[in-house]
């Protein structure tokens, strides 16, 4: 494990010298200049090659600058440059060297030993001890001071840890935290490369600032303090601010500034020069330089380098490409960067109205929003996207990542645009568009739910709006919205003409047990009913009317039995317990013995349909009595219907009182031949010829 990280620390230390990449920072006795708020970079607060550069100082040098700031101790007080004590031995584990204990050793020696066993720099421990408590500058430090002298351990609302306390634990531990932040990068709340919510203080109410943190080195010395200073920490920045102002990582800032130069200056690697002269160097928009430049070995090897502006990428793949900082480049580094399938950038970054942007990669296409993010669009999405005029097209920008999705309606890659969701299956690329329709789709699981995946483009037509899908369909009527049609009701939508038959569905489909049990669904043309007797429409109109009036399944009527039957004279349909018509003389239900009848006779195209209710006539042992419009049917009291026909005989009958009269009930239809009529009543025979009718009694 030394071995190990002695290799990478020293690799590191390779690296900066051939790129040329930092400017010398002052050494002990050399003056440096005042820091200026001016200069503050909340997302860049010190470069990573001098925040890890082990060999900044030697012991000798720590103990010259420790004397250099301070004169004489108070009496009574030890302070720094006159401090020592025993120190223990530490083992070696992933993050440092480990530390070989002595009997005595000074304080610029257990700092120097710390930093090169831990690969941090002296230079940062100093200002760490600083910034916590004054130590480096404090005449009359106290015994806490150097109990607590870098922090480590000693979080804003708890008490420090016990385990750490004194000056060499303070100094170790806290050199090894550093190195936990950067071996573990993905396991804290702040990091680099992409843009982070950072608190101004403890004091949530203060809020927090959208800070890019452009290298590791920030992004360790926020987890480690975890406060950005606000704008009044840094109008008074040798001062205090307001209520909502922290100093931790200012003072860390302006300490280092102050005392060894600025930390944070680069030179352009030399393979970047070119491009970066040509789009204005500093003062153009790639801006200045803010890292060293990485190199990576992965998709084809190149290197990137992070600027004020942004980050150039230079690959064999792709060339010398700027990604600027935004949504894109946040995106682009989530999924990975160079590092993972996305791979080098190959194309400039094109934007239109309205921060819309997109910009071409090896292995993808990355596009992005301010409100939305970017997001990486990949095969045959992408390809779709490009051939639907991509960044101009149709579909727009993508506004959620591509997820890949396998429910029993197939394999499906999903992602959503502006313009919608576009769908990739074995039915091709289907855009569900945002509307009412892509509601109740998305909330009945997508391709998840009964639905399943689209299989048509969303179409619209006078009648409303209707896409098609695996597993059924969705409408949208203009005033009812937008309802699924799924099962057997879809396959029947479908057969009568779907839109231009059935129409679109008013309601969702729905089930009832009672009368045996069945569902059914509104349409625009009427309803639809699915029972153990079959699947019936009833079209909207008196019959319906009346139907639904009376209960509809759960009525008298109960559910349709057979479909509508119409002829000039009328419309009728039955029911499992009546035939209901309707017609010119209006809408009337038929029932019991006289449905029976009626059905016997022919139906429509016996008795017609009804033109009136059924009527009970308790005179001469009581009945009923229905008319149609062919005639009547009549059922006295403990015997089958008789139908009448329309003729001189029913007719007399009917004019003087029908079973009121003497003659009672017919008892039989009326028989005719070539001489004319007879019919049998109760009590008496009726007789038509040409001459009239006539009457007898039995």
């Amino acid at each position: 494990m030394r071995q190990s990280l002695r290799r990478r620390r020293a690799a590191l230390t390779v690296l900066a010298v051939m790129l040329a990449i930092l400017v010398p920072i002052t050494g002990p006795g050399q003056s440096a200049s005042a820091a200026s708020a001016a200069d503050w970079d909340a997302g860049y607060i010190i470069d990573d090659t001098v925040f890890y550069d082990s060999n900044a100082m030697t012991a000798a040098d720590i103990q010259s600058f420790l004397e250099s700031r301070v004169a004489s101790c108070a009496s009574g007080f030890t302070c720094l440059k006159s401090y020592g004590q025993s120190t223990a031995s530490i083992a070696a584990d992933r993050y440092c060297d480990g530390y070989s204990g002595s009997s005595y050793q000074t304080a610029a020696q257990i700092i120097d030993s710390a930093a090169r066993s831990c690969g941090i720099s002296q230079r940062v421990l100093l200002v760490l001890l600083e910034k916590e408590q004054s130590l480096v500058t404090s005449r009359a430090p106290s015994k806490n001071a150097y109990a607590a002298a870098t922090g480590q351990g000693c979080p804003d609302t708890a008490p420090c840890d016990a385990s750490v306390s004194g000056f060499f634990y303070q100094v170790y531990y806290a050199a090894r935290q550093f190195e936990i932040y950067r071996l573990n990068p993905d396991s804290f709340g702040y990091r680099a490369g992409r843009t982070n919510n950072i608190l101004y203080s403890p004091t949530l109410s203060c809020g927090t600032k959208s800070v890019y943190i452009a290298n590791q080195a920030t992004a360790s010395l926020y987890i480690y303090t975890p406060y950005t200073p606000n704008q009044a920490a840094l109008n008074n920045l040798y001062g205090t601010g307001d209520a909502c102002s922290s100093y931790g990582n200012r003072n860390f800032w302006r300490l280092f500034t102050d005392w060894f130069g600025d930390p944070r200056r680069y030179t352009v690697l030399d393979g970047f020069a070119s491009y970066y002269n040509a789009n204005g160097g500093a003062s153009g928009r790639i801006g200045a330089p803010v890292s060293y430049a990485v190199f990576v070995e992965q998709n084809g090897q190149g290197w990137y380098q992070r600027f004020s502006g942004g980050t150039l990428y230079g690959s064999y793949q792709g060339g010398t490409v700027f990604i600027p900082r935004g949504p894109l480049l946040d995106g682009y580094n989530r999924e990975g960067g160079p590092y993972q399938a996305v791979g080098w950038p190959n194309g400039e970054q094109e934007c239109r109205s309205g921060n819309r942007c997109a910009q071409s990669f090896v292995g993808a296409w990355m596009t992005s929003t301010p409100t939305y993010g970017g997001h990486a669009l990949w095969g045959g999405i992408k390809d779709h996207w490009l051939q639907s005029g991509g960044l101009a097209g149709g579909l727009g920008v993508a506004v959620n990542t591509m997820v890949y999705s396998t429910p029993a309606a197939g394999v499906a890659w999903v992602q959503n645009f502006e313009a919608g969701i576009l769908v990739q299956s074995a039915a091709g690329f289907v855009l569900v568009p945002y509307s009412p329709i892509q509601q109740v789709w998305t909330a009945g699981g997508s391709g998840q739910g009964q639905l399943g995946w689209p299989t048509t483009a969303y179409a619209c037509e006078a009648a409303g709006c209707f896409q098609r899908f695996t597993g059924g369909a969705v409408t949208d009527h203009p005033v009812y919205r937008a309802h699924p049609i799924v099962g057997p009701f879809a396959n029947e939508w479908l057969s009568r003409g779907a839109m231009s038959g059935l129409g679109a569905a008013l309601n969702t489909q729905s089930s009832s047990s009672v009368s045996g049990g069945g569902s059914r669904q509104n349409f625009a043309s009427g309803v639809l009913v699915e029972s153990p007797a079959g699947r019936f429409l009833v079209p909207y109109g008196g019959i319906e009317r009346l139907w639904t009036g009376a209960g509809a399944q759960a009525g008298g009527d109960g559910w349709p039995t057979g479909a509508q039957a119409c002829t000039a004279a009328g419309c009728t349909q039955t029911f499992q317990r009546s035939v209901l018509s309707s017609s010119s003389w209006g809408s009337f239900a038929t029932f019991g013995s006289l449905a029976s009848a009626w059905r016997s006779l022919g139906g429509m195209a016996g008795p017609g349909p009804a033109v009136n209710s059924i009527r009970f006539g308790s005179a001469s042992g009581g009945g009923w009595s229905q008319h149609y419009t062919t005639g009547i049917l009549t059922q006295r009291v403990g015997s089958d219907p008789v139908f009448s026909a329309y003729g001189p005989i029913i007719d007399m009958w009917y004019r003087y009182g029908a079973e009121s009269t003497w003659l009672g009930w017919p008892t039989a239809p009326a028989t005719c031949d070539a001489s004319g009529c007879t019919q049998q009543f109760q009590n008496g025979v009726a007789r038509s010829n040409g001459g009239g009718v006539s009457f007898s009694r039995s």
